[in-house]
Order: structure tokens, then sequence, then C-alpha cells
């Protein structure tokens, strides 16, 4: 059975079953009454090519499910309930990451993420996966501190019914940090 499982879902990731999309906003600007657990604010001008970070700690800041086509930007989402997901039902992570570097490229900045991920059952078999997949690379004239990535799995062939752990590897490419989130799923019709 498990091998049947692992056959399916490793097709649905080799076929490009997974979807990754990266929206930014807020690119150096303020907005009044906004609360924000971004970075903080780096006034200090960069002129080498070595990546700089605001925050030394590459982390997410914030993660959660979201209901596919409600994110509009940085906070604004529709969340999903649950972590529980029909088979065939597209599953989206939204990532608010923070303490992330930015590589001078002349008067710009570049802000670079791949991400890892891996399906595996509650007994820790993997099941599944990819790494290194390219999911964001922004070129600025700011030093943006808030930014969202959204990591989109799609179920080309619907997940049989199920627990499994989601686990999501974000790199920061230019300063080589990396963090991971963990995420327990259940497929059920």
């Amino acid at each position: 059975m498990r091998t049947n499982v692992a056959r399916k879902l490793t097709t649905i990731i080799a076929t490009a079953g997974i979807i990754l999309t990266a929206l930014t906003v807020a690119a150096g600007h303020s907005f009044p009454n906004i609360s924000s657990y971004a970075q903080p604010s780096n006034s200090s001008t960069t002129t080498t090519n070595t990546p700089t970070t605001a925050n030394s700690t590459f982390r997410s800041v914030f993660d959660t499910f979201v209901v596919p086509g409600s994110v509009g930007g940085y906070g604004a989402y529709q969340e999903h309930n649950s972590s529980s997901f029909k088979p065939g039902e597209k599953i989206l992570l939204y990532i608010e990451p923070a303490g992330f570097s930015y590589k001078p490229m002349g008067s710009q900045y570049l802000m670079n993420f791949t991400a890892d991920v891996s399906i595996s059952d509650k007994a820790g078999h993997i099941l599944g996966g990819f790494e290194n997949l390219p999911i964001s690379s922004i070129i600025s004239h700011h030093q943006n501190k808030e930014l969202i990535l959204t990591v989109s799995l799609t179920q080309t062939t619907p997940f049989p019914p199920g627990d499994y752990v989601l686990k999501y590897t974000i790199h920061d490419v230019p300063s080589g940090n990396s963090f991971d989130i963990l995420k327990n799923i259940v497929i059920a019709s």
C-alpha cells in the first residue's frame, strides 16, 4: 500500500503538480495604523556585492494555510480554517519571512528564495518531494521589509485519504540561510 501511495505522490510532484508563486508588496512604503512582525527598517546603504540583512535570523514570522485565490498581498488573505483537505483540493501555504538578505545589484537589491518540500506519512516515511525549486527572485530599488511567499501544492491526482506531514524548507539564496515549516495535514472526503 505504501509503495502505491509513494508512487502516486511522487508522480504528482514530478509532473508539475506543485505550483509555486511569490508575491511582494509594500516595497519600502509605510502605511499608517498597520502593525507588522516584519523586519525593522535598515537605513544604511550598502555599496558592496555582499548580501546584507536587516536581521540575521532568517525565519517565518507567520505562516498559515489559505484559501486558493484569496491572497491579495501582505496580510491580505482568507485563512483555510483547518489542516484538513479533500482529495484533489489545492493546498496553499502563505508565509511571511523575516531576516532575509539583500544582495546589492548596482543601485538595486536582489531577494532570492528557493524551496524544498517533502511529503511523509505519520511514521516519517518520505513519500515524495522536490528540492531547490525557485519560488521568488525579486529585484527592487528598496530593501523590502515585508514580502510574502506562497507555496501551492496541487493534487493533480488526488492524495489517498490519510494523515501526512508536509515539510517546507525555505532558502534565502544570497545568505545561504534557511528555515523549516512542518505542517500536519489530513486528506479526508
